[in-house]
């Protein structure tokens, strides 16, 4: 299956073949030319911006995803709806004590009284403010718990990494990069002969 940058390649590929196509035409006159142009131009230009949102978006929700499994509240098998809104209000005041904690000092101790007493809610929030704060010996304390604990706060911080990739972001540019005006509709609309197109009467055809 393709990615949606991969789409954004082959859809700009398509429009580069057209617009080439109507450049070569004898038959058309330079308007005609530039009409055309213009018309694959805007709505191969709409549908990059379509798909530049859908994958913004496709990376907020990895991300949100693997930050919830690591920080996120969970629920024993079987648990009652009354230990699920009990466990809800014991985390959302964790939340609260953890983001009073100064410095990573205070935050290992606070961590270590919460595992102590297998206060999970309170252990828990703690790790999602050093993660915020890039306490690194507190989050590696808190996940040295389990494997599966270690393995999540693995594939957050490759994820986080990744988003910053300058290979990556540079990828993401080019993929995303809008189809210029053409040499052909700036002389077109230089002239006077040529109009902005208005993209909802034009007939898809990519």
């Amino acid at each position: 299956m393709k990615n949606i940058m991969d789409k954004a390649a082959e859809l700009k590929n398509n429009a580069a073949s057209q617009i080439r196509e109507i450049q070569l035409d004898r038959d058309l006159t330079a308007t005609a030319k530039a009409k055309r142009i213009a018309e694959i131009r805007v709505r191969t230009n709409e549908k990059i911006t379509r798909f530049q949102s859908e994958y913004y978006e496709s990376k907020k929700e990895t991300r949100d995803t693997l930050h919830h499994r690591l920080f996120g509240l969970g629920f024993p098998f079987g648990a009652s709806e009354a230990d699920k809104q009990a466990a809800k209000l014991n985390y959302r005041d964790a939340l609260f004590r953890a983001d009073t904690i100064a410095d990573e000092n205070a935050a290992l101790r606070m961590l270590g009284r919460a595992q102590m007493t297998g206060d999970r809610e309170l252990a828990k929030a703690i790790a999602a403010r050093a993660y915020e704060k890039g306490w690194s010996r507190a989050l590696n304390d808190y996940a040295s718990q389990s494997e599966a604990i270690q393995n999540n706060l693995q594939d957050l911080i490759n994820y986080e990494r990744s988003l910053g990739n300058a290979q990556i972001r540079a990828n993401e540019s080019m993929s995303f990069a809008q189809i210029a005006e053409s040499a052909e509709e700036l002389t077109a609309r230089m002239s006077g002969t040529l109009s902005q197109p208005n993209s909802a009467q034009i007939i898809t055809r990519l």
